[in-house]
């Protein structure tokens, strides 16, 4: 690599357990994989046999998941993804960093220039067919060891879809869709582990074992705070909250069969302006 050409770069996973400098040649090549463990992770690669990583932190937080095509490592606290090798296809044996946990780099940028790279693998676990008392489910989905797994019961299509590029839904790629509770069944919460930040108002689950994210779950704020609200706002502010706390929200990225070209995704792209990370 010619270093005269290369920018340094500062990554992490969301809570900092991991971190490192990249170091790469402009512009930036990224790569999206079409195998079913980068699709449901959403991960946008870049190849480093052209760059260079230098850890500048590891706390032991990260969790290797083999699928039958991608070596992955994410960190089981925060759940970001960090490094992969592909054991099969195109990209065989090539290290990899997920430029989704680098800081400064737009996700939504990102992906307009990113080339794809076509591998068809076998998952290694298939989802059982729904139960007699879940027949009417219109969309299935689960985590890629299929541990923990969703049942949607009304039509995607029927349902606002949101995606942003805050600094935890650029690092988990999270496509949020918003049914209430009892629009949805879960299967395997005990699989999963919970990441909160911030004012910890909503909490996002991964699988313990891959690492993908099925579901979040809604907290609110504290109802003290939402009781101190002026008297002409307090009816509106508390149906507000009611109706966010009955929200099950899922990630398109782990419902089966969805294409998301076919939805409509509304974006925000505000970026992680308020992130901070701690020393």
């Amino acid at each position: 690599m010619d270093s005269t050409l290369a920018s340094v770069y500062h990554g992490n996973c969301h809570c900092g357990r991991y971190r490192f400098e990249l170091s790469a040649p402009q512009p930036l090549e990224t790569i999206a994989c079409t195998c079913s463990l980068c699709e449901k992770k959403g991960y946008l690669w870049l190849d480093l046999s052209a760059s260079s990583i230098k850890v500048v932190r590891d706390d032991g937080s990260l969790t290797e998941y083999q699928s039958s095509a991608l070596k992955d490592e994410f960190c089981n606290h925060c759940g970001t993804g960090v490094l992969g090798e592909h054991t099969l296809g195109p990209l065989l044996g090539r290290l990899l960093v997920n430029l989704r946990a680098v800081q400064g780099l737009n996700p939504f940028h990102l992906e307009k220039s990113a080339k794809v790279v076509k591998l068809e693998d076998k998952r290694t676990t298939d989802l059982p067919p729904p139960t007699p008392s879940d027949s009417l489910a219109h969309h299935v989905g689960s985590c890629h060891c299929g541990k923990v797994q969703a049942e949607l019961l009304v039509p995607i299509k029927d349902q606002v879809v949101k995606e942003d590029n805050c600094s935890l839904c650029t690092r988990n790629a999270c496509i949020g869709v918003y049914p209430n509770k009892d629009q949805v069944r879960i299967h395997g919460r005990e699989h999963t582990f919970e990441y909160k930040y911030g004012k910890k108002f909503s909490g996002t689950t991964h699988c313990k074992t891959c690492g993908v994210t099925v579901f979040s779950n809604v907290y609110g704020p504290p109802l003290s705070v939402l009781e101190a609200a002026p008297p002409e706002r307090k009816e509106r502010v508390m149906a507000a909250y009611w109706r966010n706390m009955m929200l099950q929200p899922l990630n398109v990225r782990a419902l089966d069969g969805v294409g998301r070209d076919t939805l409509h995704i509304e974006r925000s792209d505000e970026g992680t302006e308020g992130y901070v990370l701690d020393p």
